[in-house]
């Protein structure tokens, strides 16, 4: 069984097996690559490579049928729009809530807005430039298109994003400071650490409100990297209040029978770029998301609910 198609304007200047991934999410990575590495993968009759960029209008024949028009899941799409373009759209994710899927069947943001284009025009789906943690809140750009996603990437890679994060914090910070410490993952703990030879990471942070218990402050990542700042602000000597990895267990203890039970972390502000004529609706645009019901509580508690803006 064989399946033909070809490219379209979303899929100009993407990677192969990124096509061939976008286009059949349920057929397992291992198969795809296994098929381009013996040549069963076709591009415009000639066996192709796994980097190779195919331009819009080729010919690709895949060894397997043709795509799902459906994508399973859980069938929600209810998503909570900051703005809604043409070609993007910024989401506001609660905490909780993936960016992505895990496994095949996981609620998450992507897989709800998925569900909002059953049938994926030529066959791109909507994806993530940026991506939150699981318990962190806030603001998640999506691309509905090829140039769109490749665009805001471009972006994000060359850091004219300026992204700008509200942590509530341990302790009485000073009033602003920038953290450069180098970042290095442990896959098997899930969790980073500073040292030598890892990879770069700035932080800038201003307080905005603070007393000797906690801290307001508002978070500039420079660059992005996994738990960068829960674990900048904690290396700073003040953790993100709820921050099971990078926190205080005492101090956690006690804010969870106050209703804390995730860091206390809000993706509050994006400032884009001028960007290509394909998402002049978003060029230039900044994007503030209000903060959640948790945060909301804790300032309110602090009397410092009027600065639940980072103002």
């Amino acid at each position: 069984m064989t399946y033909t198609f070809k490219t379209s304007e979303n899929d100009a200047g993407r990677r192969l097996d990124r096509i061939l991934r976008t286009r059949w999410p349920q057929v397992p990575l291992g198969r795809i690559m296994g098929a381009l590495r013996k040549g069963e993968v076709l591009l415009d009759g000639k066996g192709a490579e796994p980097s190779a960029h195919p331009e819009a209008g080729q010919e690709i024949q895949v060894p397997w049928e043709a795509p799902r028009q459906k994508e399973p899941g859980t069938g929600r799409a209810d998503v909570s729009f900051v703005f809604e373009g043409k070609s993007a759209w910024v989401l506001d994710k609660p905490a909780g809530l993936l960016v992505q899927p895990a496994r095949p069947g996981d609620d998450s943001l992507v897989g709800r807005v998925w569900n909002r284009f059953p049938d994926a025009e030529g066959g791109f789906r909507p994806s993530a430039v940026n991506r939150l943690d699981r318990n962190t809140s806030g603001l998640v750009t999506v691309a509905l298109s090829g140039p769109a996603l490749r665009a805001l990437q471009e972006a994000w890679r060359e850091r004219k994003v300026k992204k700008t994060y509200l942590a509530l914090v341990l302790g009485d910070a000073p009033s602003s400071g920038r953290i450069d410490a180098p970042i290095k993952k442990d896959p098997a703990k899930n969790r980073v650490e500073t040292s030598p030879d890892g990879e770069q990471a700035l932080t800038h942070f201003v307080k905005v409100v603070g007393d000797r218990e906690l801290s307001l402050l508002r978070v500039e990542l420079v660059t992005g990297l996994s738990h960068q700042a829960r674990f900048h602000l904690s290396h700073k000597g003040f953790p993100i209040l709820g921050d099971p990895k990078y926190g205080s267990f005492a101090a956690n203890r006690f804010w969870a029978q106050r209703g804390v039970h995730r860091p206390l972390l809000h993706a509050w502000m994006i400032e884009f770029p001028e960007l290509p004529p394909c998402l002049e609706d978003l060029s230039g645009r900044t994007l503030i998301c209000s903060p959640p019901k948790d945060i909301k509580e804790v300032l309110r508690g602090k009397g410092w609910l009027e600065y639940a803006l980072g103002v």
